[in-house]
């Protein structure tokens, strides 16, 4: 008796060709036929995906609330210098907008300062120099921070116009920088003793 080589269980005249060609093939050549078919005709379907990113972040500036004192001088020694080093306290900018370009320029400008004893005598803000000094990296925010994408352009000559300070230019995404000026008052001739007292501004925009 001889055993059938495959076994029909729906006779049809496709199932018969299928028989034959199958037959009509070494076993190995048979398989590569069905992958080298499969493959082949085997449906395709593409489809375009699209998803959007958002953000409630701002561009945001924080400098020293309460007063700071600069230091002290004496009236007569004319264009004797008041301020230490670092004697501002910190400036810090984030910038959490998500933007590309993340462009943003830091300004500062200051009212004159008047004698808290004879407001009459007041010393100009233009006897004063800002100088940023060390630009770094906010710890407290944890944002990126590019030094190549940072300009410094103080020291400036204080005044009641807002002039530009720092400056940022190229990085992408949230990024932030923070510095810890000098103000430096020039002592003007003719100023009389007494306690100075003015406001300084930092805006970013």
């Amino acid at each position: 008796m001889h055993k059938p080589l495959f076994l029909i269980t729906a006779g049809s005249v496709a199932a018969v060709g299928a028989l034959v060609v199958a037959s009509a093939l070494p076993a190995g050549a048979a398989t590569s036929v069905r992958a080298e078919t499969m493959a082949l005709t085997a449906p395709a379907a593409d489809t375009p995906v699209t998803f959007t990113l958002t953000t409630t972040g701002v561009l945001a500036i924080t400098a020293p609330t309460a007063t700071v004192d600069l230091g002290s001088g004496v009236s007569h020694n004319v264009g004797s210098v008041i301020g230490l080093p670092r004697n501002f306290g910190a400036v810090t900018v984030t910038d959490n907008r998500a933007l590309d370009p993340a462009d943003w320029i830091a300004t500062v400008s200051s009212t004159g300062f008047t004698n808290s004893v004879t407001p009459a005598d007041v010393i100009p803000a233009t006897a004063a120099t800002y100088t940023a000094g060390t630009i770094g990296s906010d710890l407290v925010s944890g944002l990126p921070y590019s030094a190549a994408d940072i300009t410094d352009n103080t020291p400036v000559t204080l005044s009641g116009t807002a002039q530009d300070v720092v400056t940022e230019a190229g990085a992408d995404g949230d990024n932030a920088a923070t510095w810890t000026p000098t103000i430096a008052v020039a002592v003007p001739a003719g100023a009389v003793v007494g306690i100075y007292d003015g406001t300084v501004t930092h805006s970013v925009s």
